[in-house]
């Protein structure tokens, strides 16, 4: 795996990155392998925001049959926020291996260069492991019970609201708009994934949610 230097940043290709989850989810034991058009979906998911702003590049590869396929070209940070999805053994296995290559290229850089890369990254990995941190003391889930009081609280939730606004054709619009809204709030991938002692908080948040007001009919 190579890290690609650009603008003082040094960047992985997500199928770079897909080889690397998927060497290390085998070492673990696990037989899923992770498809490439999947990891772009959890990219696409979990920086909607960047993508649309043009913060994350999307290029293309060529596969051995000549055909032009997308992928990402991501931050060594972004790159550890995707793993966050994996499980705990995958997740720092990978970005040992991404600080390993990393660490292995900082030579090239002159010293001015070295320092605002280091100090980009520090801020960076910070908010990164406060998260990753979060999710570790999140043991415990939501009961079977918990999660469908919880899922009939959302449901009531959004179809008040989708009267309200009188989008009764955008109902799905209004869903993906509050999912995206609660796992933002809490941290999660999931809705299974909630701490119990989050789910009091979880109920608040669902009986006073309100849409993007920048929120476009379809």
């Amino acid at each position: 795996m190579e890290l690609i230097l650009r603008d003082q940043k040094k960047y992985i290709s997500s199928l770079e990155l897909l080889e690397e989850i998927n060497f290390f989810r085998k070492q673990e034991g696990n037989r899923t392998t992770l498809k490439h058009n999947d990891l772009l979906k959890i990219i696409r998911d979990e920086f909607e925001e960047e993508i649309s702003q043009g913060k994350i590049s999307l290029s293309d590869y060529r596969s051995d049959r000549g055909k032009l396929y997308p992928m990402f070209e991501l931050t060594i940070s972004q790159a550890k926020q995707v793993l966050v999805r994996e499980s705990k053994v995958v997740r720092k296995a990978v970005i040992k291996k991404l600080e390993e290559i990393e660490n292995a290229t900082v030579g090239t850089n002159n010293s001015d260069s070295l320092l605002q890369a280091t100090k980009n990254l520090l801020e960076l990995s910070s908010q990164l492991n406060d998260r990753v941190k979060s999710l570790e003391d999140k043991t415990d889930c939501i009961s079977k019970s918990e999660r469908y009081r919880l899922q009939q609280a959302i449901k009531k939730r959004v179809y008040e609201r989708v009267n309200h606004l009188n989008m009764n054709d955008n109902v799905k619009l209004l869903f993906a708009n509050f999912y995206r809204d609660f796992k933002r709030k809490f941290s999660i991938a999931i809705l299974d994934d909630l701490a119990p002692v989050d789910l009091e908080s979880a109920f608040e948040f669902v009986n006073s949610w309100r849409e993007d007001k920048n929120l476009k009919r379809m």
